[in-house]
């Protein structure tokens, strides 16, 4: 049964008990609108969306009598960027003073039912400490709304790497030696600190509209020699990661891995970038479990003649079964990849992220319906021709999780 439509008086109750926009800012809207559109809850809505003081999101939203959830501590929820293993991801607005933030929420529920979400959701956070780099997401602050625990990371512009295969094939070798240059950069960094990422996959790895690597999600990082709970930090016989690109090392006891672990997990991205699939696609996760501890990866140019035989060799290397006979650390894996590296782009432009803001702001009809994405910009990195502008809402990875017992 279709609920009945709201009238405009609910409309703008809902719009009230959102707390997205204060009295003033309602009633100045209002005054900028015809008395026809006034009269009806869509058409009202729409006036909002085209002033610029609503978004489509939260339009639909409090035209389905929705308005509790819409502001989370000093943050204004915008649209739904992406979703994961430990909770949901929204573009959001600071209201202190208006940075675009990705807001990650654990739902309330999900804190009450599953205590570990709660630590690992909290950890997340901490692990951030001491992290400060061009190719890492930043995170800037964690907090209790009522019942609702968030964190607000930096909102990183463009697309993931997972997503720019998908839509525009794999990545010109030199492209993909510039991007996985200053990936491993941002994991020379963090190998630093001591804290090994352990997810380094194609949709934790973010290329912003200039062509930038940056390097997304510590939800499953370890401080190097840390112990604890294994299901809420992994360990033997409870495997975290993603089984595509996971390291052999980590299937067996996640907690017993270096930064080598990181390096097998970049290479297996690359191959993925240079391909368009994994070194060992399809089968479940023990299939793939199995594969990554006994299987030799295919080499690169039964699918890609265009990879030089030095960067298929350097693939080769990071995907070795045996740490020892990986490259001995993330910054040599850059050092590397500049050989074949295009050259570097210019800085990102603010303006992007401006653009993606206003884009929100179109007329709801036309806007993306989907409740996971909102996709704004699109382009394709295509055989090395970059395009002028590329900018797309990220897609947070999923945390993939398999309890599994060896004999």
């Amino acid at each position: 049964m279709t609920p009945p439509k709201p009238t405009a008086g609910q409309f703008l109750d809902a719009l009230r008990a959102s707390r997205l926009l204060s009295e003033e800012e309602i009633v100045a809207g209002q005054a900028a609108i015809s008395e026809r559109d006034r009269a009806a809850a869509p058409a009202l809505a729409a006036a909002f969306v085209r002033q610029g003081k609503l978004t489509t999101f939260q339009a639909r939203k409090l035209l389905a009598g929705i308005s509790k959830g819409m502001v989370v501590g000093p943050y204004r929820i915008l649209a739904p960027i992406g979703k994961g293993g430990m909770g949901k991801v929204y573009l959001a607005r600071d209201s202190r003073g208006g940075q675009p933030v990705a807001l990650k929420v654990l739902p309330p529920h999900w804190a009450r039912e599953e205590e570990r979400l709660l630590v690992r959701f909290r950890r997340e956070m901490q692990l951030h400490d001491g992290l400060d780099h061009a190719h890492l997401a930043r995170a800037y602050e964690a907090g209790v709304a009522g019942n609702v625990h968030y964190i607000a990371l930096e909102y990183v512009p463009g697309r993931t790497l997972a997503r720019t295969v998908q839509t525009g094939g794999p990545l010109a070798p030199a492209i993909a030696a510039r991007v996985f240059s200053e990936a491993a950069d941002g994991l020379s960094h963090a190998h630093a600190t001591g804290l090994i990422h352990r997810d380094i996959k194609p949709s934790n790895l973010m290329i912003t509209p200039a062509g930038h690597a940056k390097i997304l999600d510590l939800g499953l990082a370890l401080r190097e020699g840390e112990g604890g709970d294994a299901t809420v930090i992994g360990g033997k016989g409870y495997v975290v990661g993603t089984m595509d690109y996971i390291s052999p090392e980590q299937t067996r006891n996640a907690q017993q891995v270096d930064a080598r672990s990181d390096l097998y997990s970049l290479g297996a991205t690359l191959f993925y970038s240079l391909t368009g699939r994994p070194p060992f696609p399809g089968g479940t996760s023990i299939e793939k479990i199995r594969r990554q501890r006994q299987e030799a990866p295919p080499r690169i140019e039964e699918y890609n003649l265009d990879v030089p035989e030095p960067l298929a060799d350097l693939i080769d290397e990071l995907l070795s079964k045996d740490p020892d006979k990986r490259p001995d650390s993330a910054a040599t894996v850059r050092d590397r990849l500049k050989a074949w590296a295009a050259p570097a782009t210019g800085p990102d432009n603010p303006g992007d992220t401006k653009r993606i803001l206003a884009a929100l702001t179109t007329e709801p009809a036309a806007a993306d319906s989907s409740s996971d994405s909102v996709e704004v910009l699109s382009a394709a990195l295509r055989r090395g021709k970059w395009p002028l502008i590329a900018a797309a809402i990220l897609a947070v990875a999923t945390l993939v999780a398999v309890a599994y017992s060896l004999r």
